[in-house]
């Protein structure tokens, strides 16, 4: 029987051999899981790490929550890790440009968050795609594809015929974080896994990846529009 004050988000089944306890950005719990292994099982491992998954919860709901956004003058957008406060213009073409502000035609406030997300995924494209390149020379991983993704939960993510996927949101981080996630990406064209190998090419190639790590867990939500 499940813990009451442990709420389970969701069950994932898949060909794995082990199971995982992931507690997510929205202090829930979601376990990874063999075909095979018994609810009970899954239950009995929930009781037994207890303490550890209340205290990641705990530790969940005190970092910084994501803003609510209303999409007023001044209101800062973040861009490469930069803060760019909104500004709205005449401009009738129903542009949105980057100078030292985020300045976005008034034409398009009827539909400004949607108009935004656009914005951001034609960035994203431009400047994850360049990293990309870098990291690819520079490694000889070079994945089969590159998208750009509206995913929410995972900033990128590597498909089962060599391509890559990365959601737009990481684009708001700084260059450096951007990074990260692409190596961890690339490296697992070569190493599938998160085992001590995939870990140590990783770390090969990019000796600090554990502080850049530990900055996405502490910011993931204030990347949000």
């Amino acid at each position: 029987m499940q813990t009451p004050e442990i709420p389970v988000e969701k069950i994932v089944r898949s060909r794995r051999k082990t199971i995982a306890l992931e507690v997510t950005p929205q202090a829930t719990l979601v376990v990874r899981a063999p075909h095979r292994v018994p609810q009970a099982y899954i239950d009995r491992m929930i009781l037994e790490k207890s303490t550890w998954i209340k205290k990641k919860m705990a530790e969940m709901r005190a970092r910084p929550q994501a803003p609510v956004r209303l999409y007023e003058e001044g209101e800062v957008f973040w861009f490469l890790g930069r803060a760019y406060p909104l500004h709205y213009t005449d401009d009738p073409v129903g542009a949105i440009v980057r100078t030292d502000r985020l300045e976005v035609s008034r034409t398009l406030r009827p539909d400004i968050r949607n108009a935004l997300q656009r914005w951001y995924v034609e960035e994203a494209k431009k400047e994850i795609a360049a990293r990309c390149m870098y990291f690819s020379m520079m490694t000889g991983y070079s994945p089969t594809s590159l998208r750009i993704t509206n995913a929410k939960g995972r900033w990128g993510s590597c498909t089962y015929k060599g391509g890559l996927n990365f959601s737009w949101r990481l684009v708001q981080a700084p260059l450096s974080i951007v990074d990260y996630v692409i190596v961890h990406e690339l490296v697992h064209l070569r190493q599938h896994d998160h085992s001590k190998k995939f870990w140590a090419k990783v770390e090969a190639l990019m000796p600090d990846y554990q502080r850049r790590r530990e900055w996405l867990r502490e910011n993931e939500r204030l990347l949000r529009i």
